[in-house]
């Protein structure tokens, strides 16, 4: 028996490793750049329960390239899989953007909320499993996104751990420089944060970290 945590550590270590193919695979199908023929048989084939905004299909066939991972072949074809080897459930990624926008305007919108109503739209029973799959896919398309935002980031350079603070500072902390000195320069408040310290340990399961520009790891801050 694996413990929860280390089953997040398996999961996420595969998610990374393929991460680089599956961001090169959602660029070309996203913008709909043609596959190059490279007169290779697919190796494998699979079959996958395909979940959209408007349509479920089941044991939808994938054909698989040698060496080619799960997920790239479902993302040729516009899915995402709930898991990182052998996915069996994948999702639309129409689907995955729908929500995304949705979120967006309406945080409070939640996956059960988005599944729920996915059940209603083809006519099935909800089941707690679709919630935690759903959410498996939508963290990755999360991070899909996040590394096309980080190579646009680097080829603009963009990407030097200070380039926030000199090429992105917020305009209340800009100052002229004849402007005079404000009596408080600088006024900030916070509250005790209780409720914060309710939930220390909460987590503990998941090691993951947020890889973002306004969140600085333990390492950095101790």
């Amino acid at each position: 028996m694996r413990t929860r945590r280390q089953r997040h550590q398996h999961a996420d270590a595969a998610w990374k490793e393929q991460m680089p193919t599956l961001v090169d695979a959602y660029l070309a199908w996203k913008h709909e750049v043609p596959t190059v023929d490279d007169n290779t048989v697919a190796s494998n084939i699979f079959h996958v329960d395909a979940i959209g905004i408007i349509d479920f299909a089941r044991a939808i066939t994938i054909q698989q390239r040698p060496n080619e991972p799960a997920n790239v072949a479902l993302l040729h074809v516009g899915l995402l899989g709930c898991s990182p080897l052998q996915p069996t459930i994948a999702i639309h990624i129409e689907c995955l953007e729908l929500y995304h926008q949705i979120q967006q305007c309406q945080s409070s919108f939640s996956i059960q909320a988005i599944t729920k109503v996915l059940c209603v739209l083809h006519n099935v029973t909800y089941f707690q499993q679709l919630h935690k799959q759903f959410s498996n896919a939508f963290d990755i398309y999360l991070q899909i996104l996040r590394e096309v935002r980080n190579r646009v980031d680097r080829i603009l350079g963009k990407d030097p751990d200070n380039w926030q603070m000199n090429g992105a500072c917020p305009s209340c902390a800009f100052k002229q420089s004849d402007e005079p000195m404000l009596s408080p320069a600088w006024l900030h408040a916070m509250d005790g944060n209780f409720s914060a310290k309710r939930l220390d340990g909460s987590g503990s399961a998941d090691p993951r970290l947020f890889c973002s520009w306004y969140f600085i790891s333990e390492a950095e801050v101790d």
